[in-house]
Protein backbone atom coordinates (compact mmCIF):
# COMPACT_ATOMS: atom_id res chain seq x y z
CA UNK A 1 0.00 0.00 0.00
CA UNK A 2 1.32 3.80 -0.97
CA UNK A 3 1.30 6.43 1.55
CA UNK A 4 -1.03 9.00 1.33
CA UNK A 5 0.44 12.01 0.11
CA UNK A 6 0.28 15.20 2.45
CA UNK A 7 -2.40 17.18 1.73
CA UNK A 8 -1.00 20.98 1.31
CA UNK A 9 -4.18 23.02 -0.42
CA UNK A 10 -5.28 24.92 2.88
CA UNK A 11 -0.86 25.45 3.85
CA UNK A 12 -0.48 26.77 0.43
CA UNK A 13 -3.86 28.68 0.25
CA UNK A 14 -2.25 30.68 3.48
CA UNK A 15 1.21 30.85 2.64
CA UNK A 16 1.48 30.65 -0.99
CA UNK A 17 5.18 31.41 -0.76
CA UNK A 18 5.78 27.90 0.24
CA UNK A 19 4.36 26.62 -2.87
CA UNK A 20 7.94 25.92 -3.88
CA UNK A 21 8.04 22.92 -1.53
CA UNK A 22 6.96 21.55 -4.49
CA UNK A 23 9.25 22.91 -7.25
CA UNK A 24 12.18 21.32 -4.80
CA UNK A 25 10.12 18.17 -3.49
CA UNK A 26 12.87 15.28 -3.18
CA UNK A 27 16.57 16.82 -2.90
CA UNK A 28 18.15 18.10 -0.12
CA UNK A 29 17.46 21.32 -0.53
CA UNK A 30 13.70 20.55 -0.03
CA UNK A 31 14.61 19.08 3.25
CA UNK A 32 16.53 22.11 4.80
CA UNK A 33 13.56 24.26 3.83
CA UNK A 34 11.11 22.51 5.50
CA UNK A 35 13.15 22.20 8.53
CA UNK A 36 14.05 25.68 8.79
CA UNK A 37 10.30 26.11 8.36
CA UNK A 38 9.95 24.60 11.88
CA UNK A 39 12.97 25.81 13.64
CA UNK A 40 13.93 29.85 14.68
CA UNK A 41 16.44 31.68 12.29
CA UNK A 42 15.16 34.87 13.34
CA UNK A 43 16.36 35.00 17.36
CA UNK A 44 13.45 34.39 18.85
CA UNK A 45 11.43 36.62 17.00
CA UNK A 46 9.52 34.06 14.42
CA UNK A 47 5.68 33.72 15.35
CA UNK A 48 5.80 30.36 14.07
CA UNK A 49 2.51 29.22 11.91
CA UNK A 50 -1.15 28.05 13.03
CA UNK A 51 -0.96 24.65 14.50
CA UNK A 52 -2.83 22.96 11.72
CA UNK A 53 -0.30 24.51 9.22
CA UNK A 54 3.04 23.66 11.52
CA UNK A 55 1.32 20.12 11.60
CA UNK A 56 1.61 19.98 8.09
CA UNK A 57 4.67 21.36 7.69
CA UNK A 58 5.93 18.63 10.40
CA UNK A 59 3.89 15.79 8.34
CA UNK A 60 5.55 17.39 5.10
CA UNK A 61 8.97 16.76 6.77
CA UNK A 62 8.15 13.10 7.92
CA UNK A 63 6.93 12.13 4.62
CA UNK A 64 9.91 13.57 2.85
CA UNK A 65 12.34 11.81 4.93
CA UNK A 66 10.40 8.45 4.55
CA UNK A 67 10.90 8.80 0.70
CA UNK A 68 14.14 10.10 0.45
CA UNK A 69 16.36 9.27 3.43
CA UNK A 70 19.40 10.06 1.76
CA UNK A 71 18.71 13.85 3.34
CA UNK A 72 17.52 12.99 6.56
CA UNK A 73 20.80 13.12 8.52
CA UNK A 74 23.08 15.69 6.29
CA UNK A 75 24.39 17.75 9.11
CA UNK A 76 22.53 20.66 8.67
CA UNK A 77 20.27 19.75 11.05
CA UNK A 78 20.06 22.22 14.55
CA UNK A 79 17.59 20.88 16.18
CA UNK A 80 17.01 22.72 19.40
CA UNK A 81 16.78 26.34 16.69
CA UNK A 82 19.44 28.93 16.59
CA UNK A 83 22.44 27.08 19.03
CA UNK A 84 24.06 30.69 19.53
CA UNK A 85 20.90 31.67 21.49
CA UNK A 86 21.74 29.26 23.89
CA UNK A 87 24.16 30.32 26.59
Amino acid sequence: MKPKRTDTASLFQRFPHLGVIDLMWGSRECRRYIFRLMTDTRGGSRQGFPPEHARTIMTLLLEHDRNFPQFENDGEDNRWGDQYQRR
